[in-house]
């Protein structure tokens, strides 16, 4: 399955800017022009979708949102991990930015990860590299998303992660341009440390 084509899993709705890849966020803007609440919401009436779902697919968990968001209940994410872990079919990419509460109730066994689940952090530029440390404490299929990338990433240590990409802002009012340098460092890091280099960043090439 191709983590890029990845179906949504709408489990929650809003979310709050935490870091500068958040400034452009799609679901923001809409909630801006929709004038809706952007604070976040869970959505009950999805968390059992992916049981109804027969095909094997690949899910995107709280796309558009942040399952790790702080106002999202422990009880919450543990009935989500369990749906999960009985859709066994499937494969599930937990994207965030808040990688410290998922490192947190991970090492502390509040959650455990199925082997179908993926374990995703976003890097946006270099002072957030400490989320993919934070990743790499958890024992779980990891993957890291090095944007929307709004600077330089600088070096860094991708042992033990299994998958990464690079996307560049082309979404949202005013898309911030990438300096290809910033993309060349980190696509030549994935490759040279043998890491499943993900289609996002030729989509995004082909796209700036």
């Amino acid at each position: 399955m191709d983590p890029m084509n990845a179906r949504p899993w709408n489990i929650i709705d809003g979310c709050e800017r935490l870091s500068p890849g958040c400034d452009n966020c799609p679901t923001f803007w809409e909630a801006q022009q929709a004038n809706i609440d952007y604070h976040p919401v869970v959505r009950r009436d999805q968390v059992g979708v992916p049981l109804g779902i027969t095909l094997p697919t690949s899910l995107l968990v709280a796309a558009g949102s942040d399952l790790f968001h702080e106002a999202i209940r422990v009880e919450f994410i543990q009935e989500v991990f369990e749906v999960m872990k009985q859709a066994d079919w499937h494969q599930f990419e937990v994207m965030t930015k808040r990688v410290e509460r998922m490192e947190s109730l991970s090492t502390r066994g509040l959650i455990e990860w199925p082997k179908n689940v993926i374990a995703g952090a976003a890097v946006e530029e270099s002072r957030y590299k400490w989320r993919v440390e934070a990743l790499q404490n958890i024992k779980a299929r990891r993957m890291v998303m090095f944007g929307p990338i709004t600077g330089a990433i600088g070096k860094v240590n991708l042992d033990g992660i299994e998958s990464a990409g690079v996307v560049v802002e082309n979404w949202g009012p005013y898309p911030r341009s990438a300096d290809p340098m910033w993309l060349d460092e980190i696509v030549d890091q994935i490759t040279e440390q043998n890491v499943n280099l993900l289609k996002a960043y030729w989509l995004c090439e082909e796209a700036s």
